[in-house]
């Protein structure tokens, strides 16, 4: 499948995201503000007849944003409030997650739920009763992975997303870890967005939870390629499953040749994925996409 290339709706997703970041720390100082969105369209400006992916042109303005206003982290405390809420969340659902796959994914998948773009409370708000009253796919590849846990792969990667939403993959994990020789979470290795990184396991207390924990080597969204380190390429080599979580993953990591088996599981959040997959906005995907 072909990368999924900056469209119209995409131009204004980036520059809101480079406005929001800047006031994220900054919001007493609006000029920061529209210089980091000034900076954003002088990127998309450079990018614009290249083959660069949102993600990448992504990751390039929250670099700029980041020297910008001189925060290494823009998003530590929005992580902060959202792993808070999604523990508290997940609280109250962990008892009724099933001992099956489909009931991990399912609570799994619904924390992808949560966005930069939306206040987590109400990405959160809906996911008690979406939980209780099912999950439907628009596509369900479930079962392709359960069978490659039946035959006790090596080592699994899990690719995270959302900081908050390592709190609904704790089922999920568990499930693949007593199936797999070894099973790695994998963080991102800088801030990006409110995804995960070490800094929020650890102030969650959560790193005792898993077995091992690795990261991208790098900051960016999803896997920024051509940033990442040996390590975690070693990792990708040496690996025989992955269960990638959240859209940017999806986009950087579903249309590459890679050597292992991989289940995608995002909700679909915007029209260029909806018109990419072709899936309704909303749905939720447990999609497949086998080895080279």
């Amino acid at each position: 499948m072909e990368p999924l290339n900056p469209i119209p709706q995409c131009v204004d997703c980036l520059l809101s995201l480079a406005k929001n970041a800047a006031l994220l720390e900054s919001s007493a100082n609006p000029d920061l503000a529209e210089k980091s969105e000034a900076a954003a369209r002088q990127i998309l400006a450079d990018t614009e007849n290249g083959a660069a992916t949102s993600p990448q042109i992504a990751n390039q303005i929250l670099r700029k944003v980041r020297r910008l206003t001189g925060v290494d982290d823009p998003f530590y405390k929005f992580k902060a409030r959202e792993m808070k809420l999604a523990r508290r969340v997940y609280s109250k659902l962990k008892s009724e997650v099933g001992p099956d796959l489909k009931s991990c994914v399912r609570l799994s998948i619904l924390g992808n739920s949560l966005d930069f773009f939306k206040n987590p409370q109400r990405a959160l708000a809906d996911i008690p009763q979406q939980f209780q009253s099912q999950v439907s796919f628009y596509r369900d590849d479930i079962d392709q992975f359960e069978a490659m846990l039946e035959k006790s792969p090596g080592s699994v990667l899990y690719i995270t997303d959302n900081a908050g939403e390592v709190y609904f993959d704790l089922p999920l994990y568990e499930y693949i870890r007593r199936r797999a020789d070894k099973t790695i979470l994998v963080v991102k290795g800088g801030p990006a967005l409110n995804d995960l990184t070490r800094a929020e396991l650890h102030a969650a207390g959560l790193e005792d939870r898993f077995d091992q924990v690795a990261d991208t080597g790098t900051d960016g969204c999803g896997i920024d390629w051509e940033n990442v380190s040996t390590s975690f390429m070693d990792l990708m080599d040496s690996a025989d499953l992955i269960l990638s979580k959240g859209m940017a993953n999806f986009e950087t990591l579903y249309p590459k040749a890679i050597r292992i088996p991989a289940l995608f599981l995002f909700k679909v959040k915007c029209e260029p994925i909806q018109n990419y997959i072709q899936a309704p906005a909303d749905s939720f995907l447990a999609l497949w996409k086998k080895g080279i």
